[in-house]
């Protein structure tokens, strides 16, 4: 929980510096603009109250079978709102910013 903490700090500090984040009026019309400024942004928020919650509500389960099926449920939640948020070579955004592994 401490690393997806920190790489909120990272991010948020990342988002304000970015070049590819718009603030203005065509933000919403280009497409990559519209990724990293809305949708990467709030996929990897959206992940980190999950992991907060799976981490929250596991603690307060009684039985140890019900900690771990919780803390799983919120974790591989998460991990699927974190993949579905990067921007992956195959997706049109990673094409139309020459966004690529290497």
């Amino acid at each position: 929980m401490i690393s997806a903490h920190t790489q909120l700090l990272v991010g948020l500090i990342l988002y304000f510096v970015s070049p590819k984040v718009m603030f203005g009026e065509g933000m919403m019309k280009n497409n990559v603009a519209r990724f990293f400024t809305m949708e990467h942004s709030v996929m990897m928020i959206i992940a980190i109250v999950l992991i907060t919650m799976g981490r929250i509500t596991s603690r307060k389960a009684a039985t140890d079978a019900a900690k771990f099926k919780k803390a799983f449920t919120f974790f591989l939640i998460a991990l699927l709102v974190i993949l579905a948020g990067i921007p992956w070579p195959f997706m049109q955004v990673a094409k139309d910013a020459a966004i690529g592994w290497f």
